[in-house]
C-alpha cells in the first residue's frame, strides 16, 4: 500500500527542515507506522537546533505588525515559508491566515517535544511559557473569529498533551468546537464551516474524553459514509497533480483513527484503506 502520497518541501533552511520532522512524525502516528527511539531523539536534536532566534521572531512579528512580546504569535518557532507561501498544516489543509499557521506551526513542534522529551529541562520551559502565552490569547480561551476557531483545535492538542488534566480549559474549547463538529454536513470538503475537520477529529482523539467520543458517535454514520467514498489522491484526468487531494489517502487513515478509538468499534481499525489503481481513488472497505 502507498503511504507516501504526500507531498514534502525539499530542505532549504533550518526552519523547513523543522517542517519535514514535524509532518513526517505526525504521518507516521496517522498511518500507525513505528516510531523508533532513534527517530524520536533524532527528531528532539533537530527541533530544540532549530528553535528561531530572537533577531528572526522580531523580524517575523515586525512583519505581520505586531510588538516583538505579542502573545497572539509564537515565542519560539516562527513558521517557514517556501517561495513566500504558507506550507500545509500537518494533515494537509492549506491555512489562510498567520495566526493559524504560525500557532499550528509552534504549538505542534512543543507537543511533539514534551510527548518525546518530557523530563527535558529546556522542553518544560517553553511548554510552561507557552501555556501562559496562550491563556492571553482569544483563541486560547476559545474565539469564533476567523480562523481562530480552527486555532483553537492546535491548542487542545497541545492541551492533550502538556496539560491534559486541565479539564475545564480543554473543555471550554471542546464543547464549542464539537458543537459545529455536529452541525457539518454532507460531502467530502476538508474544510467544513470555516474548520479543518480531519484536524478536529486529531484533537477529538487525542483527548478521547467522555464528551469527544460522544461527537464522534453522534457523527459515526456520517464519518463511515465519507470512508467509504473515493476521493482522489492527487492523480487527476489532465495528467496534473492536485496537492490538497493529495492528502485524502491520510485523511481517510484520520477518519477510521477517530472511529476505532471509540470503546466497541476498535475492529475497525482493521479495516483496509487502499488505492484503486484504475481511478487513482482511495476506499475504505468498512
Amino acid at each position: 500500500m502507498n503511504q507516501d502520497n504526500g507531498s514534502f518541501f525539499i530542505k532549504e533552511n533550518e526552519y523547513l527542515e523543522n517542517y519535514r520532522v514535524l509532518t513526517e512524525i505526525n504521518r507516521k502516528e496517522i498511518f500507525a507506522v513505528e516510531i523508533t527511539d532513534g527517530e524520536k531523539q533524532e527528531a528532539v536534536s533537530v527541533l530544540l537546533n532549530g528553535i528561531s532566534c530572537m533577531e528572526d521572531i522580531i523580524r517575523y512579528k515586525k512583519r505581520i505588525r505586531v510588538k516583538p512580546g505579542d502573545n497572539m504569535y509564537p515565542f519560539y518557532y516562527i513558521p517557514p515559508y517556501n517561495d513566500n507561501k504558507k506550507l500545509r498544516l500537518i494533515q494537509g489543509y492549506l491555512p489562510k491566515t498567520n495566526i493559524l499557521y504560525a500557532n499550528h506551526y509552534e504549538l505542534e513542534i512543543i507537543r511533539l517535544l514534551f510527548m518525546f522529551a518530557p523530563g527535558n529541562e529546556k522542553i518544560r520551559e517553553m511548554a510552561g511559557n507557552t501555556l501562559n502565552r496562550l491563556k492571553n490569547t482569544c483563541f486560547g480561551d476559545f474565539c469564533a473569529k476567523g480562523e481562530c476557531l480552527a486555532t483553537g483545535i492546535s491548542v487542545l492538542r497541545f492541551l492533550a498533551v502538556v496539560k491534559p488534566d486541565d479539564k475545564e480549559w480543554i473543555d471550554k474549547l471542546t464543547l464549542p468546537l464539537g458543537e459545529r463538529f455536529l452541525s457539518f454536513g454532507s460531502g467530502q470538503a476538508e474544510l467544513q464551516k470555516g474548520i479543518p475537520f480531519s484536524y478536529l477529529l486529531m484533537a477529538f482523539t487525542d483527548i478521547n474524553s467522555e464528551k469527544t467520543r460522544g461527537f464522534i458517535i453522534q457523527k459515526k454514520e456520517w464519518l463511515e459514509g465519507l470512508l467509504r467514498k473515493g476521493w482522489l489522491t492527487g492523480r487527476l484526468k489532465n495528467g496534473r497533480i492536485s496537492e490538497g487531494d493529495s492528502y485524502n489517502l491520510m485523511i481517510k487513515y484520520i477518519i477510521r483513527n477517530s472511529i476505532s478509538a471509540l470503546p466497541g468499534y476498535e475492529h475497525v481499525s482493521k479495516s483496509e484503506i487502499y488505492i484503486n489503481e484504475k481511478d487513482g481513488r482511495c476506499y475504505c472497505n468498512i
